[in-house]
């Protein structure tokens, strides 16, 4: 048990300097000419860089708002409906730290584009320097940051609670996993490296951590890392696959386009890999539940009794997996169905003929159904893995086979001596 824990610290010990070094080799990692945002189509310059600097978002207060008035001559104009506000705010932060400004704030009449103000309020405040110093401040968006935290606290509080230690356990492999992506994937892809091979990368290293943050360096914990990494091997040759097939060319999110146009200039086939990176890791987190509850099933089952085999073992996981495989299947149908309810509204009054070859209905369709594969064959994959891995009828016969071997030499080896 010592050499076992002793292992399971060191290959921690070694995941973790791994960890670090491909963070750091992300953030060192030079922008290749082609890639940088500085060079546009067609050679033209943007000004991305100087945007940047120019441009600050600080948080300020809501001091005073005037009551809202309808501008009539754009009203007369265009038949817009537009509402003028004058409000004095209050710069929390920033070089202009404690000045008070009057902005304008423009109440439309598409509530995307509005932000309701009251006095009192904090707010985002977008703050332009020109060229001849004299800042222009515009209300730019709600401060959001508190209600976040205090969920962030509540989920916090409930799940160290009710999960004690092993609960540290998962939140330091979520803490990987989110590393991961904030401190490698975005930058190596906003560099010009291969997004779906970083993806790839990323959810075996993620796997790694979560499985053995979970379950320690065990049968357990190895049997659901080759199930779950099988199942997103599927998964993503599924999804490419179809990415090239149908073909799917990644740019039909707005994100994707603005992306495109404003800091990565690069061909179809980057966007492509984008696109299969995220279908990829939207599948990893229940790719892995499955994974692990499988082989956790399997590992209570060999502990409770003994003598079964690999068969028995085997069948036992695929009993639990086919009563969780619908469950999660329909888990992650629903997780992409929700976040694409706005686009079934639309859907409802298109065609069936054109709806199913759009290209966004296309990416949605396949990143539920290439995850759903790949969560499907994780069950066996993990079932057989885990059986094989703690049969320990298995295990004795082995030894048992070994025990009579050695024997069988040691009398033989007497019975030479004897004759000698």
């Amino acid at each position: 048990m010592p050499s076992c824990r002793n292992s399971c610290k060191a290959v921690s010990i070694i995941f973790a300097v791994a960890i670090f070094g491909i963070c750091l080799w992300s953030a060192v990692l030079p922008i290749p000419p082609s890639y940088s945002a500085d060079t546009a189509r067609g050679g033209d310059r943007t000004e991305i860089k100087s945007q940047a600097v120019d441009e600050e978002f600080v948080i300020g207060r809501i001091k005073s708002v005037s009551s809202a008035s309808i501008d009539q001559q754009l009203l007369n104009r265009t038949g817009m409906v537009s509402r003028h506000q004058i409000a004095d705010v209050e710069m929390l932060e920033g070089r202009y730290r404690g000045a008070t400004f009057i902005v304008p704030n423009e109440i439309t009449d598409n509530p995307s584009y509005n932000v309701a103000i009251k006095p009192g309020q904090e707010v985002i405040l977008s703050v332009v320097t020109s060229g001849n110093g004299r800042p222009e401040v515009n209300i730019a968006d709600y401060r959001r940051e508190h209600p976040l935290l205090w969920l962030l606290a509540a989920f916090l509080g409930v799940f160290l609670l009710f999960g004690g230690r092993q609960a540290l356990k998962s939140l330091a492999g979520l803490t990987i996993c989110i590393a991961l992506i904030l401190l490698v994937l975005l930058p190596l892809s906003l560099k010009g490296v291969n997004p779906l091979l970083t993806a790839v990368l990323i959810c075996f290293g993620s796997t790694i951590a979560t499985m053995l943050f979970s379950a320690g360096l065990s049968r357990k914990a190895l049997s659901a890392i080759a199930g779950t990494v099988g199942g997103v091997i599927i998964a993503g040759i599924a999804s490419t696959l179809v990415i090239h097939t149908a073909p799917l060319i990644g740019l039909s999110s707005e994100e994707a386009q603005i992306l495109r146009s404003t800091m990565i200039s690069q061909p179809p086939a980057f966007y492509s890999g984008l696109l299969a990176a995220g279908m990829l890791i939207g599948a990893l987190g229940v790719i892995m539940d499955v994974g692990i509850s499988v082989s956790s099933s399997i590992w209570e089952v060999s502990r409770t009794n003994r003598s079964l085999s690999v068969h028995d073992l085997y069948k036992s996981g695929m009993n639990v997996g086919r009563d969780i495989m619908g469950t999660m299947t329909t888990t992650l149908v629903l997780a992409y169905t929700g976040t694409a309810l706005p686009l079934l509204l639309l859907a409802a009054q298109i065609p069936s003929t054109k709806l199913f070859n759009l290209d966004l209905v296309a990416t949605e369709i396949t990143a539920a159904l290439a995850g759903s594969l790949g969560l499907v064959c994780t069950i066996p994959l993990t079932a057989y893995i885990a059986a094989r891995l703690m049969s320990r009828r298995r295990r004795t016969q082995t030894a048992a086979v070994a025990s009579k071997e050695a024997l069988h030499i040691q009398h033989d080896t007497q019975s030479m001596r004897n004759i000698v």
